[in-house]
């Protein structure tokens, strides 16, 4: 689970952001830009689109911190805003065509060729071991609604209940999706040929 500040000082620090008072907007975005991009990253696999999340995740978050409710997990709602960023953008990613420019050889005209973008390339692999790399793809290659609580359960250590609260889904949902998806998991692994 991300590591916040006690909920008497994270209250505390909420308020003076509802007063206006930049250092605290600063102090709240020092707590939490870290593991904003880090699940943005692991959702969207490409940095300038994670910083692209993280930067909106917390423009949204200013923008409706007073509608926040306080009796919800800090965290949660915020993972709740970034999570549906990342979902809205890799819907978008899908559809979105990657220009390139060809040149004839001994012509100065450059012509754009569309080629769809097909997911993430070379440097997105990790610089981890080679099973690590292959679950991140396999993982990766799961549907948004599988790979968001995949993300938040076993990579920034959320309880099923945070998942839920912060999803606004049944917790029976967040436990069936998981199940699914370890299962999707497994089963790819087993059949990858490792």
């Amino acid at each position: 689970m991300v590591p916040g500040p006690p909920p008497a000082e994270e209250a505390e620090i909420i308020q003076r952001c509802l007063a206006g008072e930049e250092r605290a907007h600063r102090e709240l975005m020092a707590r939490y830009e870290r593991p904003v991009f880090s699940v943005a990253m692991r959702m969207v696999r490409q940095r300038e689109d994670a910083e692209d999340v993280t930067q909106e995740t917390f423009v949204r978050v200013f923008k409706a911190l007073d509608r926040y409710d306080p009796a919800r997990p800090f965290p949660a709602w915020l993972f709740t805003i970034t999570s549906r960023l990342c979902i809205d953008l890799l819907r978008r990613r899908k559809n979105r065509p990657l220009p390139l420019v060809r040149q004839e050889v001994g012509s100065s005209e450059e012509e754009t060729i569309d080629v769809p973008d097909l997911g993430p390339g070379p440097d997105t692999l990790t610089q981890h071991g080679e099973e690590e790399r292959r679950v991140q793809e396999l993982i990766d290659a799961l549907p948004p609604h599988y790979k968001i609580v995949v993300i938040m359960r076993h990579q920034q250590d959320m309880a099923y209940e945070e998942i839920a609260e912060a999803l606004h889904m049944p917790l029976g949902t967040v436990k069936a999706r998981i199940h699914r998806a370890r299962a999707l998991l497994a089963q790819r692994l087993g059949g990858s040929g490792s």
